[in-house]
């Protein structure tokens, strides 16, 4: 009798290595599907930095990472619920929720596009753009809805108190060029056109009649992180671990100037050196967040933008999309500071 407990024992003490391990094995496989488009912003610097130097695995995950190529692809991809965590813009969240897509939740944000409603130096106030040509893109293109909402949130009517001038290229540096030229007496740009004209020394002919923390304009980026409420709810902590990675590449993203510009390098080939630290410097003091809380604003300005077009997202109320609780709990434990 004594015996065959003692080999039991035996086999139980052999058997529990066995067991964790062949677990460990089976967590290690169990593969965290991460969609991300568009491939590459300054605000998902953290996100790349945390792939790049192996923060994610750290915290034992297993990421299998799918750049779909376009918005159409990401929509399909969002529908057919081919991730488990999307980074994105808050928008696509939008638009899958209202088209009856996965339902998915916003649980961060790690930046969005820095931009300024940049203006002829003689023009002091918004009433001084009344009657005069502002820049904008494509009718009905992102950038239109974003020049059209900075001027009513300045008091102007985009459409009776000035003259919006639409370029057929969606690009900030070209309608910074209108600007130089005389064309247009103001336009919205971002920080890659303002570098290119404080390069050349023409800034100083300009001022910054507002800029995006003012008009409360949050746009785009791609740096809004979703999840499927199913993911949220059935495999929470590796959600939460991937989220401990965001957090740690942002801290990472400030303190290792070397690496982010490394990487910047790389995401933005052919780029002024000079640029990419101007750039480095704007974004993590003036963009990219400490803690990576949804933005609120961003979220309300992707229904605004969503609803326009597609009367399902007109009833959506931002707060009914986000989860903050991940981002909480993280920094109440010290892992996100």
């Amino acid at each position: 009798m004594r015996r065959r407990k003692q080999n039991r024992l035996r086999f139980f003490v052999t058997l529990i290595p066995l067991l964790v391990g062949w677990s460990a094995a089976f967590a290690q496989t169990d593969t965290v599907r991460v969609v991300y488009y568009p491939p590459w912003n300054i605000s998902k610097l953290p996100l790349y930095l945390a792939r790049d130097t192996g923060i994610f695995e750290r915290n034992g995950l297993n990421l299998s990472w799918t750049n779909p190529g376009s918005n159409e692809k990401l929509l399909a991809a969002m529908k057919n619920g081919d991730g488990d965590i999307f980074v994105v813009s808050a928008n696509h969240v939008v638009q899958n929720n209202a088209t009856g897509g996965p339902a998915l939740t916003l649980v961060a944000n790690s930046g969005y596009n820095f931009s300024v409603l940049l203006v002829d130096s003689a023009i002091t106030r918004p009433e001084d753009l009344r009657g005069k040509k502002v820049g904008s893109g494509e009718p009905g293109s992102t950038p239109d809805r974003l020049t059209r909402l900075a001027l009513r949130k300045l008091g102007l009517d985009p459409d009776r108190d000035v003259t919006l001038v639409h370029s057929s290229d969606a690009r900030s540096a070209d309608r910074a060029t209108a600007l130089t030229s005389g064309q247009l007496a103001g336009t919205l740009v971002t920080a890659e056109a303002m570098y290119d004209l404080k390069k050349t020394g023409q800034i100083k002919n300009f001022r910054i009649l507002a800029d995006h923390k003012q008009l409360n304009i949050y746009a785009g980026g791609g740096a809004d992180y979703a999840t499927t409420v199913a993911f949220l709810k059935t495999r929470r902590q590796e959600a939460k671990s991937f989220m401990s990675g965001i957090c740690e590449g942002i801290a990472g993203a400030k303190r290792n100037r070397s690496k982010a510009l490394e990487i910047m390098t790389k995401s933005e080939r052919g780029r002024d050196p000079a640029a990419l630290e101007y750039l480095y410097h704007l974004y993590t003091t003036e963009v990219i967040p400490a803690r990576p809380y949804p933005k609120i604003e961003g979220v309300e300005l992707g229904i605004e933008m969503v609803a326009s077009t597609l009367p399902a997202a007109r009833g959506m109320k931002p707060q009914e999309l986000v989860d903050v609780t991940l981002v909480e709990e993280l920094v109440k434990e010290g892992r996100c500071n």
